[in-house]
């Protein structure tokens, strides 16, 4: 029988992962082949559960702790910790058949984020449409995708906004004005996508920068959709690069660092406009 696809690794696993490598090294000084032998297995899977790439296996996680010399209610909180971490994401069960690899492991990132840093060329990005612009970006994205699909699509972009205002997360996005042309679900749907973005230029917590078409060259010219995500002390800020038919995720830290470099320079390079107005293209009207 087929097993079931394992669940991306959310947040807290990854911060669990980095805590069992901080007891092996700091309080066991331990290496893997050593904390490998006191428990029976490889130095390998040792270096997989410290990296959240295996499943969360609590008897395996407690015989670790064991061996490194944590006790009483030192033991007791990392134990839960484990068991809260091996619980799916929020996304697995209902939406994982309209997510690649990818998206569900950037995913996990964007849910715990505490700041989310966009730059958008080509289109308004997921966290600011409207439903009606996310279907038809879906559609046109995804042809020959099921009805059923698109609304499952949809539905966990919403998801993904109200997550993002709930938290209280803050939100960052430079936007080409370029990004504003497409016609994405006809004019009446780019007109309604248009309005709900200048609505939300006032909400507290999201910032909005529009870069015009006139600007002169700048740092991300030419770069595809970039979103920079600041979650966890235990975890690394992340960049993700979203190319067509491939998405790059990275916690490199001279590569992030030029990424972040590259969205300031960008940014210092954009307006804060109180409107979009200067910035939409033309309405067309019908002849007569």
């Amino acid at each position: 029988m087929a097993q079931a696809p394992r669940a991306s690794p959310t947040i807290a696993h990854r911060v669990l992962a980095r805590r069992l490598q901080r007891v092996r090294v700091e309080q066991a000084r331990l290496s893997p082949a050593q904390a490998a032998l006191l428990v029976g297995t490889t130095h390998m899977t040792i270096r997989r559960i410290e990296s959240a790439a295996t499943s969360i296996n609590i008897v395996q996680i407690e015989q670790l702790l064991q061996a490194y010399g944590v006790r009483g209610d030192a033991l007791r909180t990392l134990l839960e910790q484990a068991r809260q971490a091996a619980e799916p994401g929020w996304w697995h069960h209902r939406y994982r058949r309209v997510m690649s690899a990818a998206y569900q492991h950037w995913i996990a990132l964007e849910s715990d984020a505490s700041a989310i840093r966009l730059w958008a060329p080509g289109h308004v990005p997921g966290l600011l449409q409207i439903p009606a612009y996310t279907a038809a970006l879906h559609r046109a994205l995804h042809p020959g995708a099921p009805a059923a699909h698109t609304d499952l699509a949809v539905e966990l972009v919403h998801e993904r906004q109200q997550r993002q205002r709930q938290r209280g997360a803050r939100l960052w996005t430079v936007l080409s004005a370029a990004a504003l042309h497409p016609v994405v679900g006809g004019p009446g749907v780019r007109r309604a996508q248009h309005q709900a973005l200048e609505a939300g230029l006032a909400e507290p917590r999201t910032a909005l920068q529009v870069l015009p078409l006139d600007t002169a060259p700048y740092p991300l010219l030419g770069a595809p959709p970039v979103r920079h995500l600041r979650v966890d002390a235990d975890i690394p800020d992340h960049v993700v690069e979203h190319r067509p038919f491939a998405t790059t995720i990275t916690d490199d830290e001279d590569t992030v660092a030029r990424w972040r470099q590259a969205l300031d320079g960008t940014a210092a390079a954009a307006t804060w406009p109180t409107t979009l107005t200067p910035h939409l293209p033309p309405e067309k009207t019908s002849p007569g």
